[in-house]
């Protein structure tokens, strides 16, 4: 007979959670055996990770259609080009009037633009590092067995 068993985990010492799954298998007039094997790990310090890159990827794309439609002279009047001019022209604030725009026609290149996606980016690897160096754990673990009974061996 065989059966199936799920169950969550916790790892006090390093805050990490899994989900093991285990098969069970037990033939009649036999113990059990049990095969496990690790489904799911996760810890708050990679959560984080990537909820920054997560929101920074946001960010990043958003200046990155904000470039293409610029760059195609999207009309600023329809409802999407509005729509992203008007986030990311927030996003832009900082870097406003930095570096030079070129214009050819309806094409706009604002190098503000791409240096803002450079250092949004930098910006997001940095609070990784810090999230990383900050929230992850360094645990030493020790084991020592002690067999009675047992005597070395002489050749």
């Amino acid at each position: 007979m065989e059966h199936e068993e799920t169950k969550h985990v916790r790892d006090e010492s390093s805050g990490t959670v899994r989900e093991e799954s285990s098969t069970v298998v037990n033939d009649t007039g036999t113990a059990p055996v049990q095969e496990a094997s690790v489904v799911k790990s996760s810890t708050p310090a990679r959560r984080a990770m990537e909820g920054i890159y997560l929101l920074f990827g946001i960010i990043d794309a958003l200046l990155l259609i904000r470039l293409v439609l610029k760059l195609l002279g999207a009309n600023a009047h329809a409802g999407f080009a509005s729509f992203t001019y008007g986030i990311t022209d927030f996003l832009l604030a900082p870097f406003k009037g930095l570096l030079p725009t070129f214009v050819s026609g309806q094409s706009v290149l604002e190098l503000s633009l791409i240096f803002a996606i450079l250092i949004y980016s930098l910006v997001a690897l940095g609070l990784v590092r810090l999230v990383a160096i900050t929230l992850s754990r360094s645990v030493m673990v020790s084991q020592h067995s002690r067999s009675e009974g047992l005597k070395p061996r002489s050749d």
